[in-house]
């Protein structure tokens, strides 16, 4: 089982099934749910803190009875108000290691790799490919949003990327999600 959390990118705003405008349902198109093939559940919602969403996460865990696989994609840092996101990231891998949930994390935009702790553990990490050298691309690993706006991916109305995006998205992240997933699904 995967259990997903992030914003509105993971929710997958703007996707084809997740569009009745009320964001009761989440998506099954999100790059997160086509990495899970099937047992998933979305502990995402639209603008979510980095601190909601590390809370969003351990409610749901407290929720269902397996250990699941676990898939972050952090936010940008500006939304967390009296939290720091990188305490909080640090807090919620230290939460995963403790309690042996394997995990992933990513992130919608490299500006918060820059806040992290040196020391952190970015094993667990995948970041998507540097740019070209063109000075619209950023020249250094990317995080999903950055990587689909700057790869010129088709966005809704509300700059969420869609459906095309999400699905490379998935392709380029699989190697790094089996290696670290396929022994606990």
């Amino acid at each position: 089982m995967i259990l997903a959390g992030g914003d509105s990118f993971i929710f997958g705003s703007e996707l084809t099934d997740c569009l009745d405008g009320r964001a009761t349902s989440y998506s099954h198109n999100t790059f997160t749910a086509l990495l899970a093939s099937g047992k998933y559940i979305c502990a995402a919602y639209p603008g979510y803190s980095n601190f909601e969403i590390a809370n969003s996460l351990k409610r749901t865990l407290k929720q269902i009875h397996v250990i699941p696989f676990i898939i972050v994609c952090w936010t940008w840092p500006n939304r967390d108000q009296l939290h720091t996101s990188p305490k909080v990231i640090k807090d919620f891998q230290y939460y995963c290691e403790y309690h042996k949930f394997p995990y992933m994390f990513t992130c919608a935009d490299n500006c918060l790799i820059e806040l992290l702790d040196v020391n952190m553990n970015m094993n667990n990490w995948y970041l998507f490919p540097p740019g070209d050298s063109s000075p619209d691309q950023t020249s250094t690993p990317r995080g999903f949003y950055q990587w689909a706006v700057e790869n010129k991916y088709t966005c809704g109305v509300q700059h969420h990327p869609l459906e095309e995006a999400h699905q490379d998205a998935a392709n380029l992240m699989r190697e790094k999600f089996n290696e670290l997933a396929i022994k606990f699904l």
